[in-house]
C-alpha cells in the first residue's frame, strides 16, 4: 500500500500544477487503491478459499473556466471467489464519469465538496447451487463531504477527506432476471484521504 501509494505520488508530481488535480484513496472496500487476498478456513466439515481482488481508483480535475467546478473519473475491478461446499462469484467491471464542485474553489484542499458520479457497470455473479449470471449494470453515486488539509508532502498536497454518499443501482442481463432488479447503499466514508497536486 505505501508503495503504491509512493508510486501514484512519483508519477502525479511529473505532471504537478497548483493544486488542480486529486487523486482519492480511501479504506473503504480494502481501499481504493487495490488489494489482493487469499484465505483459507479450515472447517469441521468442508474448507473454504477465498480470493478477493479489489482495484479502484478516483481521479478529479480542475475545468478552468468553471470555478470550482472539476471533472471526474472513476474505475475498478472487484472480484471474490470462494469456494466453500459450492462456489460463489461476484466480479464487477465499471467505469463512471462525473462532476465535483468546491464550494471554496481559493481553498481546495479545506473546502467542502458535492459531487455526482453515473456510470456502467459489467458484472457476474454466481450464487451457492446456482449458474453464473452476467449483465451490464448502470449506476449513480450521489457524494458529499469536507476536506481538512494535513500539509504538503513533496509536490502533493494531502488532505483527510471523509464523505457520506448515495449509490443506486439497476441491474440488467441476466442478473435482473434472475437475481436483483436495483439497489440503494448508503455509505460512511470516514477514513478517506484526497491527494492533491
Amino acid at each position: 500500500m505505501k508503495l503504491l501509494l509512493a508510486v501514484v505520488l512519483t508519477v502525479f508530481s511529473m505532471m504537478s500544477f497548483a493544486q488542480t488535480r486529486i487523486v482519492s484513496i480511501d479504506a473503504f472496500d480494502m481501499a481504493y487503491s487495490g488489494g489482493l487476498s487469499f484465505k483459507h478456513d479450515e472447517g469441521k466439515d468442508d474448507d473454504r478459499d477465498t480470493t478477493t481482488f479489489k482495484f479502484n481508483v478516483n481521479y478529479a480535475q480542475n475545468l478552468e473556466q468553471y470555478v470550482g467546478l472539476m471533472w471526474k473519473a472513476q474505475v475498478y475491478w472487484n472480484r471474490i471467489d470462494e469456494d466453500f461446499g459450492g462456489d460463489r462469484l461476484t466480479s464487477e467491471f465499471g467505469v463512471g464519469g462525473g462532476m465535483l464542485y468546491n464550494f471554496q474553489p481559493d481553498d481546495i484542499k479545506n473546502s467542502i465538496m458535492a459531487g455526482a458520479v453515473i456510470g456502467l457497470e459489467r458484472a457476474t455473479y454466481e450464487l451457492q447451487g446456482k449458474d453464473d449470471e452476467a449483465g451490464f449494470n448502470l449506476f449513480l453515486n450521489l457524494e458529499a463531504g469536507k476536506r481538512w488539509d494535513l500539509g504538503s508532502y513533496s509536490v502533493a498536497n494531502i488532505s483527510y477527506a471523509p464523505t457520506i454518499s448515495l449509490n443506486f443501482k439497476r441491474y440488467g442481463g441476466d442478473i435482473r432476471d434472475e437475481y436483483f432488479k436495483n439497489s440503494r447503499e448508503l455509505r460512511f466514508n470516514f477514513l478517506k484521504f484526497d491527494i492533491l497536486f
